[in-house]
């Protein structure tokens, strides 16, 4: 479960954030179909609903695009601007998505695209936000199954803020591997599933089941000159600790800022993120060395552990 921050002035709004999937066996085929990883190959994938990326409901990213729009170290950013981000996802998009958004429809880097201006989303999402990162261990068979259904259910749009969010998404496909485990809160998000509703059931099932190995890493928004994300929050909370709304029902109508005061008080306080530790270094390409073999790169991202946590000399075919 990829949990990000809010950003921008629709997360003003709504400060509700975004959430994602991510499997670490599961590779992208193409944006919009998954396969089983090959052995060797610089694993995972992220699957996340958007709300215009034209006719599609769903997007696969590879990890190290999803988060850095690259998947090779020379070209991570250690300072993003807005000019040098839209560069990136501008190459992601030639590479990865141009059979769905072609040359000239890619819109703007102010977000204006048409159908499919939410494209961008999906590449280079920790230069816009923190991201979050609740990990549980599953089966190869559970993942095979899991690619088995993905690929055979239609990819067509569903979005609909109050009925199928990006949270509703990934609460139903982590219900495909734990039946039973995301539900949302009637009443402290008011009936809506919410980013940080689905991560606070995965916690719950961590607690729960010691052998899903629950982790909690976090992923730091890469330093710039680009707005700062901020906290991932429920319904109730959001309308406590946001100030536009708060100030206005305070003098309208005060008995609402003391009724979402009990609602969080008994039911959202808890937090994104707590217990976190820095994220491990993922892999990024295959890169042939001198020899004749080859070797996979690790991206330790700006800001990140310098420790290797995955194998940086796993012998693989160039991909």
């Amino acid at each position: 479960m990829l949990v990000g921050e809010p950003f921008g002035s629709f997360g003003t709004m709504m400060p509700l954030g975004h959430t994602a999937l991510y499997l670490d066996r599961v590779c992208a085929d193409g944006p919009l179909k998954v396969r089983m990883c090959h052995p060797g190959e610089p694993q995972g994938v992220v699957l996340a609903r958007y709300h215009r990326i034209g006719e599609y409901d769903w997007l696969a990213s590879p990890v190290m695009q999803f988060l850095y729009a690259t998947d090779r170290m020379e070209e991570l950013l250690s300072f993003a601007t807005p000019e040098a981000v839209w560069t990136m996802r501008q190459r992601y998009r030639e590479r990865y998505l141009r059979a769905l958004v072609p040359d000239g429809t890619e819109g703007t880097s102010d977000g204006h695209g048409g159908d499919m201006e939410e494209w961008w989303e999906s590449a280079g999402m920790a230069y816009n936000r923190r991201v979050w990162a609740y990990e549980v261990a599953t089966t190869e068979e559970q993942d095979e199954r899991f690619v088995t259904q993905m690929n055979a259910r239609p990819n067509k749009h569903l979005y609909h803020l109050k009925k199928t969010n990006c949270a509703d998404f990934i609460a139903e496909l982590v219900n495909v591997y734990f039946p039973n485990t995301v539900h949302n809160d009637r009443v402290a998000d008011f009936g809506l599933m919410t980013p940080k509703e689905v991560v606070r059931c995965v916690a719950a099932y961590g607690a729960a089941h010691p052998e899903a190995k629950l982790r909690i890493y976090q992923v730091p928004q890469v330093p710039g000159s680009l707005r700062r994300s901020k906290p991932v929050r429920g319904g109730a909370e959001s309308g406590l600790k946001t100030k536009r709304y708060l100030f206005t029902l305070m003098v309208i109508q005060p008995e609402v800022p003391a009724a979402l005061a009990v609602l969080y008080w008994k039911h959202g306080r808890w937090a994104v993120g707590t217990r976190a530790e820095p994220a491990p270094d993922l892999p990024t390409t295959v890169a042939a060395d001198t020899a004749g073999a080859s070797r996979v790169e690790v991206a330790s991202g700006p800001q990140q552990s310098g420790q290797h946590l995955a194998d940086t000399t796993r012998n693989s075919s160039e991909k």
